[in-house]
């Protein structure tokens, strides 16, 4: 357990230099984390961000994991057999939607 944590520890101390190398610009973080300028950098200099902040940037820094996690999320789920039919499906959007 203390393994784990010591992992978190240097994870967020390293996200920083990660959100510096990362193709996004402060403007992009500031928005999708819902931050004003001066909260955003003085939670990036002390490191203060809660764990749902970090969980957010993550899957901003890495969007492919992210995919990948949920392509095999979706191929358990058919292999389990959570599958509705395409006509069933329609239908279900036709409902929903009014249309």
């Amino acid at each position: 357990m203390i393994e784990i944590v010591d992992n978190y520890e240097n994870y967020v101390n390293g996200l920083p230099e990660l959100i510096s190398k990362s193709y996004y610009k402060a403007e992009f973080f500031m928005q999708k984390l819902g931050l004003k300028h001066a909260t955003y950098y003085r939670k990036l200099r002390l490191k203060t961000f809660t764990p749902q902040e970090v969980k957010l940037i993550t899957t901003l820094l890495y969007p492919e994991e992210v995919f990948a996690k949920e392509l095999q999320k979706s191929e358990e789920d058919i292999k389990a057999g959570k599958t509705i039919d395409y006509a069933e499906f329609k239908e279900k959007l036709r409902i929903k939607y009014n249309v």
